[in-house]
C-alpha cells in the first residue's frame, strides 16, 4: 500500500510538471520588445508613398496589442493577439474581425496542449486555422521591425497597402 501511495504520488508530480506550459516562451513574455514607435513607409500598388508612416505599439492585454498606422493619407487603428515564434512575434486577428476575415470563430485559448516542436505561432496556426489562411504582418525582433500588409477596398477592388518600419524607441 505504502509503495503504491509513493509511486502514485511520483505519477501525479511527473504528469503535473511535464503538462506545464511555462516552459514554453509566450509573446506577452516579449511584449516589452515590441511595444513602441515605428517608424516606415506605405508601399500601395508597388508606388512608396513619399510621407513617412508611424505605427504606435502598445499593450492592451497579456497577449495583445493595439496598433494605430498612420501618415498623411492613410490612418488605421487595430487590435491584434500576438503569438511567439522563434525571433518574431506573429499577429492575427481578433473576436468578430478574426470570424469576418476567416469565416469561423476562434476557439477558447486554444483547444489542447501544444505539442512538442510546437511554439505559440504553430500551435495557433494548428489550433485556430485552416490551411490556405492567410496572416498579414508581425513583428522581427532580431530587425526591430514591424510589417504589416492591409487590405484596402471590398471584393475585385481590394487594394494591398503595405507598412514596413524600424523601431524607433
Amino acid at each position: 500500500m505504502k509503495y503504491l501511495l509513493i509511486l502514485g504520488t511520483a505519477v501525479a508530480l511527473l504528469l503535473t510538471s511535464a503538462c506545464k506550459k511555462d516552459s514554453y516562451p509566450s509573446a506577452a513574455d516579449f511584449i516589452g520588445d515590441i511595444t513602441g514607435t515605428y517608424e516606415g513607409n506605405f508601399v500601395k500598388n508597388g508606388i512608396i508613398d513619399q510621407d513617412s508612416a508611424i505605427a504606435e505599439v502598445i499593450q492592451v492585454d497579456g497577449g495583445q496589442v493595439q496598433i494605430h498606422c498612420y501618415n498623411g493619407n492613410y490612418d488605421t487603428t487595430f487590435n491584434m493577439d500576438v503569438y511567439y515564434n522563434n525571433d518574431s512575434i506573429m499577429v492575427c486577428a481578433t473576436g468578430d474581425t478574426f470570424e469576418g476575415m476567416y469565416g469561423h470563430m476562434k476557439g477558447d485559448s486554444h483547444m489542447g496542449d501544444m505539442m512538442d516542436g510546437q511554439n505559440e505561432w504553430t500551435h495557433h496556426m494548428g489550433d485556430e486555422h485552416d490551411s490556405g489562411d492567410m496572416h498579414f504582418g508581425g513583428f522581427n525582433m532580431s530587425l526591430h521591425s514591424f510589417g504589416y500588409t492591409f487590405q484596402d477596398g471590398i471584393g475585385d477592388s481590394t487594394q494591398e497597402i503595405v507598412f514596413n518600419g524600424v523601431r524607433k524607441n
